[in-house]
C-alpha cells in the first residue's frame, strides 16, 4: 500500500437515532471517521474477487486498517453515498489495510 495511492477522502458514516420535534425516533446518518482511500481499478484482481463475492459491487476502496468498520455503515464521497456491501476484508489478516466493497445509493 503506497501513501501516494491514497488520493481520495472518504467519510464513513454510522446510523444514529435522534428525536424530531414531536419526540419520535428518527434514523439519521452521522459522520464517524474521515479516511484516505485508494480506489481499486475495475480491471484489477482485487475488484474482480470482490465482485464475485457480491454482484452488486460497483466500487472497491482500500483504506488503512481501522477497527470498527462494518457493513452497517455507509460512505460519503463528495456528493455521493455508497453502501458498504458485506464485511470489510482485512487483507492478509495483518491489520494493515481493509478492502471496502461498495454500491451506489440512489
Amino acid at each position: 500500500m503506497r501513501a501516494g495511492g491514497m488520493r481520495e477522502q472518504l467519510i464513513i458514516q454510522t446510523k444514529t437515532l435522534t428525536q424530531d420535534s414531536e419526540l419520535n425516533a428518527v434514523e439519521t446518518w452521522a459522520d464517524w471517521l474521515t479516511v484516505r482511500a485508494e480506489p481499486i481499478d475495475k480491471t484489477s484482481r482485487e475488484f474482480y474477487r470482490m465482485s464475485t463475492i457480491n454482484s452488486e459491487v460497483t466500487e472497491v476502496y482500500r483504506i488503512r486498517y481501522v477497527s470498527g468498520v462494518t457493513a452497517h455503515q455507509r460512505i460519503k464521497f463528495n456528493n455521493r453515498y455508497l453502501e458498504i456491501v458485506g464485511d470489510p476484508i482485512n487483507e492478509g489478516e495483518r491489520n494493515i489495510s481493509l478492502l471496502l466493497s461498495c454500491k451506489a445509493v440512489v
